[in-house]
């Protein structure tokens, strides 16, 4: 999302050597749109994606790069040379752009520090369950799951060996979503709050 010119997306082109100019030429577009406009289509693909991996980033820069601290924060007084002072007001505003970056990064699900303890498993139960019985378990009968063109489609949790692992890794999910979800609402009262502070 950073860059347009991904080394991955042109490494996975390769088995397509045919679409490369294209892809030159529309990452030049996407550079060009990004040097005019300060974003580019390719952003607008995925805005919340795109704002989840930047905005960290540059709180990260604009901490470790700034000059100064929003007046307001710490306490002022009068040293003994009569001059007024403010000791506090940079660590105060250093704990809350740390706050703000740890949220963001918090509530994406690529940088989020927590993780489902029933990953493994569960890729495990997928890859067992596709090779016993299909993709989508065309190898089952029943009429248990929903029709898609004509076929049913069924998943692990209907098989009894797998319902544990499966059940306990929906529910972690469901928990790490509520956790995200938390963490972006915290981050973004924190960036409402802060929003006209954050220049230098």
């Amino acid at each position: 999302m950073k860059n347009v010119w991904s080394g991955d997306e042109f490494r996975w082109q390769l088995r397509k050597p045919y679409r490369l100019p294209h892809l030159v030429i529309e990452n030049i577009k996407y550079s060009w749109q990004r040097i005019t406009k300060g974003y580019c289509d390719r952003d607008l693909w995925n805005i919340d994606g795109w704002f989840m991996e930047i905005m960290p980033n540059m709180l990260q820069q604009f901490k470790e790069n700034r000059h100064g601290s929003p007046g307001i924060l710490g306490t002022d007084y009068v040293n003994a040379d009569g001059i007024r002072c403010n000791d506090t007001c940079h660590q105060e505003w250093d704990e809350i752009l740390d706050k703000m970056i740890f949220l963001f990064r918090e509530m994406n699900e690529e940088t989020c520090q927590k993780k489902n303890p029933y990953e493994k498993e569960h890729e495990e139960v997928r890859n067992e369950f596709e090779e016993k019985y299909g993709l989508f378990g065309e190898k089952l009968e029943g009429d248990k799951n929903r029709k898609i063109l004509g076929r049913r489609l069924h998943f692990p949790q209907e098989i009894e060996e797998y319902r544990e692992v499966e059940n306990n890794y929906y529910e972690a999910e469901r928990e790490l979503e509520k956790y995200r979800e938390n963490c972006k609402d915290q981050a973004f009262t924190l960036f409402v709050k802060w929003f006209y502070y954050l220049w230098d």
